[in-house]
Parts: C-alpha cells; sequence; structure tokens
C-alpha cells in the first residue's frame, strides 16, 4: 500500500502536481463551508444530518396516483411508519415506544345501545405542543367514544383507527373515525396533525408545499382539477342511484390556505383529505394526493 501510494506521488509532475492539491484544498473548504452551515444555520440539523431533507417521493403518473387513492383505508394500521432511528427526542412515555403508539384501545359493545372499537394515538413527545396535540385527540377521539359508550338512545356504532409517518423532521398523524347513529346516515371524518419535531410546531399545507419544493399553483391546480372530476363522477353516479352529495365547486374550502386536513408518508406524498363528514352526515370523501 505505502508503495502505490509512493509511486502515485512520484507519478505528479509539474501541472498535474498544482492540481493535485488544489483539487485537495478545495476540498477541504467545501467540507468546511458544509460543518460550518450544519453547525450554526441548517435548522433541521439535530434531526438531519446528512442534509437531506424530506422524502419527497418518486414521480407518479396519473393511474399510480389512483392506485395510491384507492388505497387510503388501508393505510389506517393504527401503527406509525417510517424511520425513526435517528431521531433524538425526549419521549412523554416509555423511551423504548414508539414515537406514536396507541395509547387507547376501546373496543366494547352492548348489543341494544352501542359498539365501539377505538384505537388512539398518543404522540410519544415531551414538549408542550406536543401535549397539546394529545390533549386535543383525548377530547376528540376518547371522550367521543365514552359518550357514545354512556348513550341509551337506539344502536351507535363508533370506530376510530389511524395512520402515522415519520418523514425526518415531520410526524404526521391522520385518524380516522366514523359514527353511525340510529335514524342518520353515516358521518366519516378525518383529523390530522403534521407535527415539525424541530420547531415544535404544528405545519400547515403550504409549509409542506415548501418543503416538497413545489408551488402553491401548482398544488391548488391539481386540487381545483380532481375535485371537478370528483364532483362530475359524482354526478354521473347520481343520475343512475340518486344520493348526490352536492360538492361546491366555488367554495373556499378548497382554497389551499383553507386546508385543514393532510398529511406527509414517509415515502413522500402529501394526501390533502376533504372529508365531508367532518360537517356533514355523510360517509362522502375526496383526496388529493401530489
Amino acid at each position: 500500500m505505502k508503495r502505490a501510494v509512493r509511486v502515485f506521488f512520484d507519478s505528479l509532475h509539474g501541472p498535474k502536481k498544482y492540481l493535485f492539491f488544489i483539487g485537495i484544498i478545495l476540498l477541504c473548504v467545501v467540507a468546511l463551508c458544509l460543518g460550518i452551515y450544519a453547525q450554526f444555520f441548517y435548522k433541521y440539523s439535530d434531526t438531519d444530518a446528512l442534509m437531506m431533507g424530506i422524502n419527497i417521493g418518486s414521480q407518479k403518473n396519473a393511474e399510480e396516483i389512483e392506485t395510491l387513492k384507492s388505497n387510503f383505508n388501508n393505510l389506517f394500521t393504527n401503527s406509525i411508519v417510517g424511520d425513526s432511528s435517528n431521531i433524538k427526542v425526549e419521549k412523554l412515555r416509555r423511551e423504548n415506544s414508539n414515537l406514536v403508539f396507541t395509547t387507547y384501545d376501546l373496543v366494547n359493545e352492548d348489543e341494544n345501545y352501542y359498539s365501539v372499537n377505538a384505537q388512539i394515538p398518543l404522540l410519544n413527545i415531551n414538549t408542550d405542543k406536543a401535549k397539546e396535540i394529545n390533549s386535543d385527540i383525548k377530547k376528540e377521539f376518547y371522550d367521543t367514544a365514552n359518550n357514545v359508550m354512556r348513550r341509551t338512545d337506539g344502536t351507535n356504532i363508533y370506530t376510530v383507527s389511524y395512520a402515522a409517518f415519520i418523514n425526518n423532521n415531520v410526524i404526521s398523524i391522520a385518524i380516522k373515525s366514523s359514527l353511525k347513529e340510529e335514524g342518520k346516515s353515516e358521518k366519516l371524518m378525518v383529523k390530522t396533525y403534521n407535527y415539525s419535531i424541530q420547531e415544535d410546531k404544528l405545519l400547515s399545507l403550504t409549509d409542506l408545499i415548501n418543503l416538497k419544493g413545489t408551488s402553491k399553483d401548482k398544488v391548488q391546480s391539481t386540487i381545483n382539477e380532481d375535485i371537478k372530476k370528483a364532483y362530475n363522477n359524482a354526478r354521473i353516479i347520481a343520475e343512475e342511484f340518486g344520493n348526490l352529495y352536492e360538492r361546491d365547486l366555488s367554495s373556499d374550502i378548497y382554497k389551499v390556505e383553507s386546508a385543514t386536513t393532510f398529511f406527509l408518508t414517509n415515502d413522500g406524498y402529501v394526501y390533502v383529505v376533504y372529508a365531508y363528514g367532518n360537517n356533514d352526515y355523510t360517509n362522502e370523501m375526496d383526496v388529493v394526493i401530489f
């Protein structure tokens, strides 16, 4: 090995020798600059040491995106997906537990009044914002499940499941619930939380758009096209089977800045969910993916 190195240096003469050492110096300067940037300026250095940013996903064609949409319900496995081995946080509970895990597993039934099957997650991070998220989840889903189990006004069915993903600095939690009260249509609801570990805050859809390196206008165009397609398909189905859920294409809910229900998967896709049961008694839902 030493002989090979000696032969290599002996072969450097004239301009080659100078170019070699200039190249070494440039590499050292670049490495030094990257080190300084990572240490003092890169805000995700604690969780993204290689400065890779989030995984933004491969480009999928229209047919592949439609496959993702059709598999939407299969995402809700009551577990977290993604690599968290390099994440350094103070955990709220059990140090060896995942960053998201099932904290309430409510399975109860009274054949006369109710059936409850609810898996409710906990964000296992010890910060004020994470605790605020957990409090909201408990109030929204655990308290509702308990209320259903106290009802004696007909048969009520309540189910809850969740999907959780970690993509570098971002943990996304999507919780889907279904409430079927006697005499009423099924109410299918989805609520999401997108938590930045480094910044200890909830992210907006605009934040995720910026992280993915795309543009608001491009995403808005995708939303408009997909909702218009869903609107047209619903009208075609209603002509044959009836029961049209009327979408208002001019509604502000379809604007990027108005989006409230969205999440980032571990493989880099953002799902924007329009679960109309969040406000009405319906199980109609549209999903936009980019």
